[in-house]
């Protein structure tokens, strides 16, 4: 004979009875999002540098996201050694659509985050560019997810 659950209310009267609880267990598989992190997670394997004579110049970050998928570039890293200072900017690819732009100061390090962060669809090479690199070039590493 199975042992249920007896429902009472504040005043103690009764209100039924509930069947065995249903024992589950989370095995992380679809939940837990460090895994799913893990698991898609992106990055170009090499770092890009920008180099142009005082111009602004651009790489591909990476190769084209493949069909069926998204690419989240959630972090990018930016080592600019000109003597001015640079504006970066993420673009979905080389003439398209600007997703994200920051200032980094000339000889300086900065990195940009986002828990979301910015999409590129399926078929786009994401591309970097720095405005200007005049006296030195821009070292641009970053890394995401791809699912």
């Amino acid at each position: 004979m199975s042992q249920g659950v007896k429902l009472e209310d504040a005043a103690g009267a009764a209100h039924g009875v509930v069947g065995n609880p249903v024992i589950v267990q989370d095995t992380g598989l679809n939940t837990n999002p460090e895994r799913w992190l893990h698991t898609y997670h992106w990055d170009p394997t090499v770092q890009v540098t920008i180099t142009a004579a005082g111009a602004a110049g651009e790489q591909a970050l990476g190769a084209a996201v493949a069909t069926g998928l998204t690419r989240r570039i959630r972090e990018i890293t930016v080592r600019h050694a000109g003597t001015n200072n640079t504006v970066l900017s993420l673009l979905d690819q080389s003439g398209g659509n600007i997703i994200l732009s920051f200032d980094v100061p000339a000889q300086s390090t900065r990195t940009w985050s986002s828990q979301d962060g910015r999409t590129i669809t399926a078929g786009l090479t994401p591309v970097v560019q720095s405005s200007d690199v005049t006296g030195g070039n821009t070292i641009v590493s970053a890394a995401g997810v791809e699912a």
